[in-house]
């Protein structure tokens, strides 16, 4: 069994292609199960600087194919188009990444312990849809607990650095103190309300949420110590703040250039200046909103800089979980191939069991008049010949991951069927 991904992500493709094949969590079901009857298992990981497939096959040839041309149909490009800039991982390679991502180590925030959550989210997701199946759900599994390991023995995820948090320092850097700032954050989700906590402990003065659904927006503000308003009145809450952050599930932008150019001109302050920053994916601001006078817009990526010194900041560290990593590799092929061999594994130790109790007690009964001493260090002796003689066919077992060496050891030692 072969283990592939095919994606793109912040380092491979401008953020217009991202947003082509960026997926919410509302519309993964649907494309999961169309996913599944090209690829067999699927899991899907989208996020804001990546959209991944994950998938498994016998022929890897026509695994690639098929995996390269579903990416190249979500993103609408052909398959050299695709080819151009995606990445394709297969075997150990694409196990090492799957870990990679989960512990944060290929994010841009190196370390950002939110990407744990959504991977976690990606494969709950995969299983109600019924996409994915014992492999894959065992790779994922194993890369949640490879990520705690490493989280826990490096200093990579100190700080709790999350895309949203560096975003705040973006917006303090360009405009100072958030202490006497009105913030508009629109939408409600973990990554606005991450965003929130920082603003906070930066000492920002007034917090307001807007949202689409009234309960669940007053609840986050009061959360956040905030006023709070629907996403009806976004246009008049823009005029009155100082910074917009916008980070919601929409499928389009929801910021038009009009609404903010008639914010600005609803303003009490005639040269009232507006910073915005756009942490969603695909984009809740559009692009154009960046050319209005006394308008600041940055994206996810004008956080690269902030992101580097902070990559830098943890490169022992990084340097550290990458060791873990390449040491899980080998140790999860190892869990994977003793799962598909423990069945015929445990119908060979019965076999030899039987046979060796068996005669043991023809011996036993020929042999009369022996002590307890004595017998037990006969049925030692039948232990640990049996253990010796199935020591190599155990071992060779647990290095192989085929059906053809299962079944060879199954007729060798006459295991039936149904014992296997």
């Amino acid at each position: 069994m072969n283990f592939l991904v095919a994606g793109l992500n912040y380092r491979t493709a401008p953020t217009e292609l991202l947003e082509r094949v960026s997926v919410n969590d509302r519309n993964l079901p649907d494309l999961l199960l169309q996913l599944q009857k090209q690829l067999g298992e699927t899991v899907v990981l989208s996020t804001c600087n990546r959209t991944e497939i994950y998938t498994t096959g016998e022929d890897l040839d026509s695994a690639r194919a098929r995996l390269i041309a579903s990416l190249g149909g979500m993103a609408d490009l052909n398959e050299d188009e695709v080819s151009a800039v995606a990445y394709v991982y297969e075997g150990d390679v694409a196990v090492r990444h799957a870990i990679r991502v989960t512990c944060g180590l290929d994010s841009m925030v190196i370390g950002e312990h939110q990407i744990a959550g959504q991977v976690q989210t990606a494969l709950r997701l995969a299983g109600e849809a019924g996409s994915v199946d014992t492999p894959l759900s065992r790779l994922f599994h194993y890369a949640l607990r490879s990520s705690r390991r490493i989280r826990e023995a490096t200093g990579i995820g100190r700080s709790r650095l999350t895309v949203s948090s560096i975003g705040v320092q973006l917006v303090e850097r360009a405009i100072g103190s958030l202490k006497d700032r009105h913030v508009l954050l629109v939408g409600a989700g973990e990554t606005g309300k991450l965003a929130a906590r920082t603003l906070g402990r930066m000492g920002a003065g007034q917090l307001t949420v807007a949202g689409r659904n009234a309960e669940r927006t007053e609840r986050v503000a009061e959360e956040l110590g905030g006023d709070w308003v629907l996403r009806d009145n976004l246009g008049s809450a823009i005029a009155n703040a100082d910074v917009v952050i916008s980070a919601t599930a929409a499928s389009e932008p929801i910021i038009t250039i009009e609404m903010v150019q008639a914010a600005l001109e609803n303003s009490d302050t005639k040269s009232h200046s507006l910073v915005m920053l756009d942490l969603a994916m695909p984009r809740d601001i559009e692009a154009t909103v960046g050319t209005l006078p006394n308008v600041t817009l940055y994206g996810l990526p004008d956080l690269q800089a902030i992101a580097d010194e902070h990559r830098a900041e943890r490169a022992g560290a990084a340097a550290e979980a990458e060791i873990i990593v390449n040491r899980d590799v080998p140790r999860f092929n190892e869990s994977l191939t003793a799962l598909a061999t423990e069945p015929v594994i445990r119908a060979l130790g019965a076999h030899a069991e039987e046979i060796r109790l068996r005669e043991l007690q023809n011996g036993f009964d020929r042999l009369k008049g022996l002590t307890e001493e004595q017998r037990s260090i006969i049925e030692s002796m039948t232990k640990s010949v049996v253990s010796k003689i199935l020591a190599d066919p155990i071992s060779f077992l647990r290095t192989r991951d085929d059906d053809e060496a299962a079944s060879a050891i199954s007729r060798l030692f006459g295991l039936r069927d149904e014992d296997a």
